[in-house]
């Protein structure tokens, strides 16, 4: 027969493990999900569609799916994009191509003119030697 474990003991047991849940809780993205609207074009047999999908389900991410299989999404994707290639994500108007987590993410944060202004500064810094 194995040894009781005392009241106390098992008491700390108990704390120990509520404090590591409520650690895991706390750890989980503060920026999951996104305030914008966000539709896929997609279709089912798309490998890259899934990874998509994936993404948007590990972010937290609600979204409008578009089957872009069906007549009418195709005529809006012509209009649209000018072809029917899948992947496709609009987020609050932007435009994502293909499978990239990171534009996703940052679109959803709400950050995109971030990376733009970076990138204009760091031309903005370069200065010509003399007169050309």
């Amino acid at each position: 027969m194995a040894p009781s474990i005392g009241f106390a003991r098992r008491a700390s047991i108990i704390a120990a493990a509520a404090a590591v849940a409520l650690v895991c809780l706390a750890a989980a993205p503060a920026e999951a999900g996104c305030s914008k609207r966000v539709f896929l074009y997609s279709a089912s047999w798309c490998p890259y569609c899934r990874q998509v999908r994936a993404i948007l389900a590990r972010n937290d991410i609600k979204y409008t799916l578009l089957d872009a299989t069906t007549a009418r999404v195709q005529a809006d994707m012509i209009r649209r994009f000018g072809d029917t290639a899948v992947p496709r994500i609009l987020i609050g108007g932007a435009l994502v191509e293909g499978v990239d987590e990171a534009r996703i993410k940052q679109l959803c944060r709400g950050r995109p003119r971030e990376l733009n202004q970076t990138r204009s500064s760091v031309s903005v810094t370069r200065r010509s030697s003399g007169p050309s």
